[in-house]
């Protein structure tokens, strides 16, 4: 089942019914985003794997491991308006042990704010986790 969010003009949340396992990984992304505004970085590294895989916009354009993931948010809570971090249009694809979700992603703020946000999750004991983020901005 797919599901989504997005933001309709009064700015209100739109849902679509979803099942418990997408409510889980939204609730990961959730998470992850309130992390994110409140420069909380044991937070935003909650919930991953110990060997995620980041694509990035910035350099180093892709990180392997807890370590290189960790080092990529110090630099980014450096940014002015890192603060206002959010997804929009969020899509969520479950399977029993596998799941993705893309979005777009504002930062404002930072150059190029809008990008694109891919996430896979596998399940590990049964707790949903991220192992692979992707986010890429337009190429001019």
């Amino acid at each position: 089942m797919i599901a989504s969010v997005s933001n309709d003009p009064t700015g209100a949340q739109v849902e679509v019914a979803t099942s418990a396992d997408e409510r889980e990984v939204r609730g990961v992304l959730d998470r992850w985003v309130r992390a994110i505004r409140s420069h909380d970085l044991d937070a935003v590294c909650a919930e991953r794997t110990d060997d995620i895989v980041m694509f990035d916009v910035p350099e180093p354009i892709r990180l392997a491991g807890m370590g290189e993931y960790r080092s990529s948010w110090v630099q980014y809570f450096a940014f002015e308006g890192s603060r206002e971090f959010q997804l929009q249009d969020l899509h969520v694809v479950c399977g029993s042990d596998l799941a993705w979700a893309h979005a777009l992603l504002r930062c404002e703020g930072v150059p190029e704010a809008t990008a694109r946000l891919t996430v896979g999750f596998v399940k590990q004991d049964g707790a949903w986790r991220v192992a692979h983020e992707h986010h890429s901005g337009p190429v001019k």
